[in-house]
């Protein structure tokens, strides 16, 4: 394992999995290419977008679990979110003695940022119950 990928499962562990994950699927999405028909091709490439829909799904419960955790263990925290999800849409019909004309037009908009501010850390003691123990 060279020093990039070191570097790579410090900073980011579970998009190193993702990543891994998805350079196998191509490999192997590859590889069975030059020996299947196109119809098998069709269900492999479902079965990996299928997996690979979990995977991020996990990844985002992962990663709202770690902030979860942070938040816990921080003495100040600060928190920033702003979510903006628009759209609009229009369709037109116009009929002359030239012709007639239709048209569509839609625009969107997303915006999400977040903003986490931790400050200090802070030793968090759980009590356990007897029940949970046994």
């Amino acid at each position: 394992m060279d020093t990039l990928e070191v570097v790579k499962i410090a900073l980011n562990p579970t998009g190193y999995l993702i990543e891994k994950m998805m350079n196998r699927n191509v490999q192997t999405f590859s590889e069975n290419s030059e020996k299947s028909n196109l119809q098998e091709l069709k269900e492999h490439a479902l079965r990996e977008e299928i997996k690979s829909s979990v995977l991020q799904n996990q990844a985002k419960v992962e990663q709202e679990l770690a902030i979860a955790r942070r938040i816990e263990t921080a003495e100040e925290v600060e928190i920033e979110e702003y979510y903006d999800l628009s759209g609009s849409g229009g369709a037109g019909f116009k009929g002359d003695d030239k012709g007639v004309t239709l048209g569509v037009n839609g625009e969107g908009r997303k915006v999400t940022r977040r903003i986490f501010k931790f400050k200090g850390c802070s030793l968090v003691v759980r009590k356990v119950s007897k029940e949970s123990q046994a």
